[in-house]
């Protein structure tokens, strides 16, 4: 019978031996503090985000946070970007079994958190974050939903039911609570700071199209706003239109490579193509015209093959998007200014003069090709980018809308005269009205080419700058359209000639007076440089946005980051 007994005892032990550790395991967590994007100083978002995260996965007896300390030892001090073969690094040097890491962006009053939870062991991330807030009343909650996730995935505990959004919902849900009994407690106080301290530190976000303009009515509606989710690439063009028959916008978008097809509605942004180009391709320009009349608008792509413009069409056939023209000499705009589309094109020059003096035609579709038809009457000498013709003065008389060579916005008269003949110091009567301020600007650039023997290999050829749209719309209703201009903005001004560093943007709604064009409203600084934009119906409501091609960070150095922004016109009144 003793012998039974102590058989028994040992089995009993024998098991507690090798079950109680895998019950009682504490799981170690290190949380990274997230990387910022923005133009403005929001540490003490970061910082209030990380002590959050801190204290909301912390449970007494089943998780470890690792203090600040160790952790910020264990990172490559100077590294702004880390990828998750940096983060899994990070965490077998702490030896944790999981670690938190993300980043903010901070766009005008729009914050943009994308977290992850990785478990060191099978390098996958079971967690994620990916959510666009307005303010520290939405971010909260929103940290809270992630830690709660985290601590029901570590710790096996169940997740409760989500509470609802209230402006200072700081503390712990009933079901952490109660997992955590007075830790959670004494936790509560000190999340109260926290949050009190995200609060003082700054809640006045400037909008990404903010409504304080100068007249009203407000002109954008202050509840349109929405923001894709980072690509991880510089934006060069954007265009918005039904590019495959289904009776629903997609959205177009290219960089330096590659032409990717979005559609955005009620279930998402999704990315219906991506197209990629050759290794010696440079894409310049995007734009959606149905040139060829079949009824499937095409995709123009302006691009340059070692400095020659080799330009391509695709177009929406056979289930599948096919180039269906290649090898145009000619670059690419498309206008919508008369209620129809037209596409112009123009051949770059290989003038070391002026690379623009070839004259701007129409393109049309003629025997199967398209081909430069008729000859418009715009000044020869501009160039085709950061141009349009429009009537804005209300007389319904076309007028050439353009950027010159210092981003002066001017209006002439239609007229094929050379441009060196309309810009006398006297002035030239075909010249109605030139800004006192500049706009547009550009950091998209590409090298022209040159004919044989004009000039020598010393005479590097300058950059040549690319130009913004420059849009038209009648935002009031009142049968007059209004001139919509970008104005990207650079820490140094523009005197570097050469060097552009434009980092931030205001966008411009500016209507003729009589005398000339006069500022309606602008917006107030926006974090980011517009590559390129468009007023046109991005989520299929049947209500036009302003959307912007919005690159957040580029560079040698740095990853490159772009995102697009869109803000709903608001209904306007005669």
């Amino acid at each position: 019978m003793k012998k039974t007994i102590l058989i028994a005892l040992g089995m009993v032990l024998l098991m507690a031996t090798f079950s109680a550790p895998e019950a009682q395991q504490t799981k170690k967590i290190a949380i990274l503090p997230f990387t910022v994007n923005s133009s403005e100083n929001i540490n003490y978002i970061r910082e209030g985000i990380w002590d959050m995260l801190i204290s909301r996965v912390t449970v007494g007896g089943k998780t470890e946070v690792l203090s600040k300390s160790s952790v910020l030892e264990s990172m490559d001090k100077g590294k702004k970007d880390i990828t998750q073969a940096d983060v899994l690094a990070i965490g077998k040097r702490l030896k944790a079994d999981f670690v938190v890491w993300g980043s903010i962006t901070k766009i005008g009053e729009s914050l943009s958190l994308d977290g992850k939870l990785l478990d060191v062991a099978s390098s996958q991330s079971p967690v994620t974050l990916y959510e666009q807030t307005r303010g520290m009343n939405e971010v909260i909650p929103k940290i809270g939903d992630f830690s709660q996730r985290i601590r029901s995935h570590v710790t096996g505990e169940a997740l409760a039911a989500p509470a609802p959004v209230a402006p200072a919902a700081a503390a712990p849900t009933a079901a952490a609570a109660a997992a955590t009994g007075s830790a959670a407690a004494a936790g509560k106080s000190q999340e109260t700071d926290i949050v009190a301290g995200m609060r003082r530190g700054k809640t006045t976000y400037t909008g990404i199209i903010n409504p304080d303009y100068i007249t009203a009515p407000e002109p954008l509606s202050k509840k349109g706003f929405w923001m894709s989710p980072k690509s991880g690439t510089e934006f060069k063009g954007v265009d918005i239109g039904d590019v495959n028959g289904d009776n629903l916008n997609e959205t177009v978008i290219i960089d330096n490579t590659t032409v990717y097809i979005y559609q955005r509605d009620a279930s998402g942004f999704k990315l219906l193509k991506k197209i990629s180009g050759g290794t010696y391709e440079q894409y310049l320009g995007v734009d959606i015209a149905d040139v060829n009349g079949n009824g499937i608008p095409e995709i123009f792509v302006t691009s340059i093959n070692r400095q020659t413009i080799d330009s391509f069409v695709l177009e929406y056939r056979n289930g599948n998007y096919e180039v269906i023209a290649k090898g145009l000499n000619f670059m690419m705009r498309a206008i919508n200014t008369t209620g129809t589309t037209r596409l112009l094109g123009q051949i770059l020059s290989t003038s070391p003069q002026n690379p623009f003096i070839n004259p701007i035609h129409l393109v049309t579709w003629d025997d199967g090709k398209y081909r430069l038809g008729e000859k418009l009457p715009i000044p020869q000498g501009l160039p085709l980018y950061g141009l349009t013709l429009d009537a804005v003065d209300g007389l319904g008389v076309e007028r050439v809308l353009t950027f010159d060579e210092n981003d002066y916005l001017r209006i002439y008269e239609k007229t094929s005269k050379l441009l060196i003949h309309l810009q006398k110091v006297t002035g030239a009567p075909e010249l109605i009205w030139r800004s006192d301020e500049v706009y547009g600007g550009s950091n998209s650039t590409f090298k022209p080419v040159y004919a044989a023997g004009t000039r020598s290999m010393v005479d590097e050829s300058d950059s040549i700058y690319m130009r913004p749209r420059i849009l038209t719309y009648d935002l009031n209703k009142d049968g007059k359209k209004e001139v919509i201009v970008v104005k990207n903005l650079s820490a140094s001004g523009r005197v570097l000639k050469n060097m552009p560093l434009f980092t931030s943007a205001e966008v411009y709604n500016l209507e003729w007076d009589g005398l000339g064009l006069a500022e309606v409203w602008r917006t107030k600084k926006i974090s980011g440089y517009v590559a390129d934009y468009q007023i046109k119906d991005i989520d299929n409501d049947g209500q036009d946005e302003i959307v912007l091609a919005l690159v957040l960070s580029v560079g040698p150095t740095i990853k490159s980051n772009s995102c697009l922004v869109a803000y709903k016109l608001a209904p306007q009144a005669p």
